[in-house]
C-alpha cells in the first residue's frame, strides 16, 4: 500500500470512530475488571465513608473530593455499598481520557490522536489511577475534557464538565495554573496566541449564559449529592485551600520516589517525548512546543511542589504522550520497497529487547555469584550494542528510512506490551502481588481474613436472638471502618471497660485487654507498608522490573468470647 493510500483512509472520518470505539473498549475493560477485588486503603475509605454518609443521610465531613462524593453517594442511595461501587466513578471518568484527543483532533492530527487515544487507554499511569479513590484523575480528566468542549464550541459541556474538575479535587488548581504558566511562557517566547474565534466565544452572550447556567446545574446537583446533602457545597472550593496547603508541607517521602514513579510507569512517554519535544526545537513547531513547556512545567511541579505526590505524575505524562503521538506519526513512513527489511528489522528489535528485559530479571537472582552477575551486565551491554549495530547496518545496508521504520515498527510492539503487562501487574488486574508508588505513605490493607473470621463467628451463632457487638480498640481507622460498614452493631473505642463483655473484639497486636482471659484471639495480618526509605540500588531495580520491595507489616488481634467457640458451645 503506498502512502498516499494510507493517508487516504486515516482521513476518513469511520477509521477514528472505529479507533475511539476500540481505544474506550480498552479503557473501560482494563479499569472496570476486577475493580472491586483490593480493599479499600485508609485514603480511599476516607472518601468512600463521606459518600457513605451521603447515602445513607447521616453527618459527616465533607472534603476537597466534592465529585466523588456526590456521585457516589448516590450510588449508595441506591445501591448496596461495596469496593467495586465505591471505585466506579473514578473508573469511568478514567475510561473517558480517550475523548480527549478525538476533542483536540484538528489541533494534534487525526491520525496521532487516534494512537494517542489507544496510548492512554492501556498507559499504566492513567489505568491505575483510575482505580483509585482520591487520586486526581476526575479533576484532571474534566478539566481537559472542558477545554476541549470549549474548543469545539460546546458551552453546556464544556461548563459541566468544568464544574466537575472544579469539584474533583486540588488537581483542578494544579491543572489551571500550569495551563495559564504554560500559556504566558508559549505567549511570550513562541509567539503563541489562542484563536480569535475561540478568545471571542466569552463575549458572545448565549455562550456565556449556557456555559454559566451548565457549570451551576452541576455545582447545585452534583455538590449537594442530588440534594442528599446540601451541607456538602461545603467541599466545592476545597481543593483551592489543600493545593494552598501543599506549599507549606514537609517532603516526607524519599524524594528520589518522584522521578522513579515516572521511570517506572512512564519511560516511553518520557523517551519519546524528549525526542519529540527536541524535533518541535530543531523545527520550531509551536504546537509541539508549546506541549513541550507543558510538560516541563508540569514536570517542575511534580519535582518541585512539596505537596506532589508519584499520582501527580499525569500532569507530565500527557503532554509527552501527545508527543510520542505527533513524533510516532511524524518519521514513521511505509517504504515503497524493502518492506520485508523492515519487518524483518522489527521482528529482530522485539527480540533483542526480549532478551534485554530477560538479561534485566536475571540479575535479581539472588542465587548468582558476582562473578555470573558480572556476565550478565555485559550480555546486556552487548544487547545494547547488538541493537545499534541492527538500526546502522539497516541504514547503510537498504535506507534510513527501512530502518528508522523498522525501528519504530519493533520499538511499538515492545512499548504496547510491555504497557499492557505493566498495566495488568500494577492495577490489581493479575493475580501477582505488586507494591505501588502511587503514594507512598499509604499503607496496603488486609481486610479478606478478618472478614472470613467474623463471619465463621456469626455463622456458629446464627441462632442466637441477640446480636453480636464488635468492638474495635484504639484502631479507629478509616480502612476499619469501611471493612466493618456491612455489619449492624460495631462501636470503635480507645479503650474498653474491664465490665463490658463484646461477643467479638479488634485490638491492635501490642493492646491486651484486661478481659483477654476471658476470650480466644487470633493473630492476623491488617497493613502492610513499603521501607521506601531502605531501598538499596539492587532494589530499586527490582522494584522497577517485578514491583517488589521490603515491606513492613502490622498485625492486629482477633478476640472471641470463649462462650461463643463451637467446642464451648457443645459442653453447654
Amino acid at each position: 500500500m503506498k502512502i498516499i493510500e494510507f493517508m487516504n483512509i486515516v482521513k476518513k472520518p469511520i477509521f477514528h470512530i472505529f479507533a475511539l470505539i476500540i481505544a474506550l473498549t480498552l479503557a473501560l475493560s482494563l479499569r472496570l475488571i476486577r475493580l472491586g477485588i483490593t480493599p479499600l486503603s485508609n485514603m480511599e475509605a476516607g472518601i468512600a465513608l463521606q459518600a457513605l454518609a451521603v447515602g445513607q443521610g447521616t453527618e459527616a465531613v465533607f472534603g476537597e473530593h466534592a465529585a466523588y462524593v456526590g456521585l457516589t453517594g448516590l450510588d449508595f442511595f441506591l445501591f448496596a455499598p461495596g469496593n467495586f461501587l465505591a471505585r466506579f466513578w473514578p473508573a469511568i471518568f478514567g475510561a473517558m481520557i480517550v475523548f480527549i484527543p478525538f476533542l483536540f483532533r484538528e489541533q494534534i492530527g487525526y491520525f496521532p490522536a487516534s494512537i494517542l487515544a489507544l496510548v492512554l487507554a492501556i498507559t499504566p499511569e492513567m489505568v491505575g489511577l483510575s482505580r483509585i479513590i482520591g487520586s486526581p484523575i476526575i479533576a484532571f480528566v474534566s478539566l481537559f475534557l472542558a477545554f476541549g468542549f470549549l474548543v469545539r464550541r460546546k458551552p453546556v459541556l464544556s461548563g459541566l464538565t468544568f464544574a466537575l474538575s472544579l469539584m474533583g479535587g486540588s488537581g483542578f488548581w494544579t491543572g489551571i495554573v500550569l495551563f495559564l504558566l504554560g500559556l504566558a511562557a508559549a505567549r511570550k517566547f513562541l509567539d503563541f496566541k489562542i484563536e480569535r474565534p475561540l478568545f471571542n466565544l466569552f463575549f458572545d452572550r448565549i455562550f456565556r449564559i449556557k456555559f454559566f447556567a451548565a457549570w451551576l446545574v452541576t455545582i447545585g446537583i452534583v455538590g449537594t449529592g442530588f440534594f442528599l446533602s446540601p451541607e456538602s457545597l461545603s467541599g466545592v472550593f476545597s481543593g483551592l485551600v489543600n493545593f494552598i496547603h501543599g506549599f507549606g508541607e514537609s517532603y516526607t517521602q524519599p524524594f528520589y520516589l518522584r522521578p522513579l514513579a515516572l521511570i517506572g510507569y512512564s519511560l516511553p512517554a518520557v523517551i519519546l517525548g524528549i525526542w519529540g519535544g527536541i524535533r518541535a526545537i530543531l523545527n520550531r513547531k509551536k504546537l509541539d512546543l508549546f506541549l513541550f513547556i507543558i510538560a516541563g512545567l508540569g514536570l517542575a511541579y511534580f519535582m518541585l511542589y512539596p505537596g506532589a505526590e508519584p499520582a501527580d505524575l499525569i500532569w507530565v505524562t500527557l503532554p509527552l504522550w501527545t508527543l510520542s503521538a505527533r513524533l510516532v506519526f511524524s518519521v514513521w513512513r511505509l517504504p515503497e520497497d524493502n518492506r520485508l527489511i523492515m519487518a524483518v528489522t522489527g521482528l529482530v528489535v522485539v527480540i533483542i529487547f526480549m532478551f534485554l528485559l530477560m538479561t534485566l530479571r536475571s540479575i535479581l537472582n539472588p542465587g548468582f555469584s558476582q562473578d555470573i552477575q558480572l556476565v550478565t551486565i555485559i550480555a546486556l551491554f552487548g544487547g545494547l550494542v547488538l541493537l545499534i549495530a541492527l538500526v546502522l547496518l539497516v541504514t547503510f545496508g537498504w535506507s534510513e528510512e527501512i530502518a528508522l521504520s523498522g525501528f519504530l515498527i519493533g520499538l511499538s510492539v515492545v512499548i504496547i506490551f510491555g504497557m499492557i503487562a505493566v498495566t495488568t501487574r500494577t492495577t490489581g488486574l493479575s493475580t501477582e502481588d505488586s507494591i505501588e508508588v502511587w503514594y507512598p505513605d499509604q499503607q496496603k490493607l488486609s481486610t479478606r481474613w478478618l472478614k472470613i473470621a467474623i463471619e465463621r463467628v456469626l455463622d456458629w451463632n446464627k441462632r442466637r436472638v441477640e446480636p453480636l457487638e464488635i468492638v474495635v480498640v484504639d484502631l479507629d481507622l478509616p480502612g476499619m471502618h469501611w471493612a466493618l460498614q456491612e455489619y449492624d452493631d460495631v462501636a470503635f473505642v480507645p479503650y474498653l471497660p474491664p465490665t463490658t463483655q463484646p461477643g467479638i473484639l479488634i485490638s491492635n497486636i501490642l493492646t491486651q485487654p484486661e478481659i483477654s482471659n476471658s476470650y480466644r484471639g487470633q493473630d492476623l495480618v491488617w497493613s502492610e507498608k513499603a521501607r521506601w526509605q531502605d531501598l538499596s540500588a539492587m532494589q530499586v531495580l527490582s522494584w522497577l522490573i517485578i514491583r517488589d520491595a521490603p515491606m513492613d507489616y502490622e498485625e492486629i488481634i482477633l478476640w472471641v468470647r470463649t462462650d461463643l467457640m463451637p467446642d464451648e458451645q457443645l459442653t453447654q
